[in-house]
């Protein structure tokens, strides 16, 4: 079990070759980023973000972790608690770097509901999956399946997916899963960059991040979509 304001450990990743790590440094801290390691996330070009909730519904469920990684941090894993994460919240609303989310509409409608903060500046790489290859099976945009595709990376998720991301303690398991997810992002960003380049889609991908955290502010606040019949 790994408990406390904030305790350090390295996890094992999902086999993968080439420039991409065998391990990654994690960080599981209570309340909010640390201010050192805030600070060295404000400087990086882009960061993943990843959430874990009791459910799918941000209306009745809750948000219990946020995970936040990069190459110079390792994975961060924010335990939510009564206090207002500060330094977690000023990076979501920093224009400056990039939010790499899998399924962003999700993530920012629980982070929204829950803190009241807006993201800006997010690539979805969902959204990116789906724009270059329209004609795949839903399924087949989902985050094990497009790591499984484009790296050979297998990632594990069995019943450690729906476990109590609200105990008291976070399991070894839950913490390998939740930095597995999280650092897996930007390989894929970067794959996905390149591909919306080459085919002529980046203005139209940028397009749809943008409108996507303002989509998730209007539903959260009552307002029909405005793109509905």
């Amino acid at each position: 079990m790994v408990t406390g304001q904030m305790k350090a450990t390295r996890v094992a990743l999902p086999q993968r070759g080439g420039q991409y790590p065998a391990e990654v440094s994690t960080h599981v801290v209570t309340d909010d980023l640390p201010d050192e390691l805030a600070d060295r996330l404000r400087v990086e070009r882009r960061v993943a973000v990843d959430t874990e909730t009791t459910g799918l519904n941000w209306r009745e469920d809750t948000l219990e972790l946020c995970q936040i990684y990069s190459p110079g941090t390792g994975a961060i894993l924010v335990r939510r608690s009564w206090r207002r994460p500060t330094n977690l919240l000023d990076l979501l609303e920093d224009s400056r770097v990039t939010k790499v989310l899998h399924y962003a509409p999700f993530d920012l409608r629980f982070l929204e509901s829950t803190w009241g903060v807006r993201s800006e500046s997010v690539f979805c790489t969902k959204a990116a999956s789906k724009l270059l290859d329209p004609l795949l099976p839903p399924a087949e945009h989902s985050l094990s399946a497009l790591l499984a595709r484009h790296f050979g990376i297998r990632l594990d998720k069995g019943a450690v997916r729906v476990s109590n991301w609200a105990a008291p303690d976070l399991t070894l398991d839950q913490i390998a899963y939740a930095a597995a997810d999280v650092s897996s992002l930007l390989m894929l960003a970067d794959s996905q960059e390149a591909r919306l380049r080459e085919r002529g889609l980046a203005g139209d991908f940028a397009a749809i991040c943008t409108y996507m955290p303002l989509d998730a502010h209007l539903e959260i606040s009552g307002i029909p979509n405005p793109l509905a019949y």
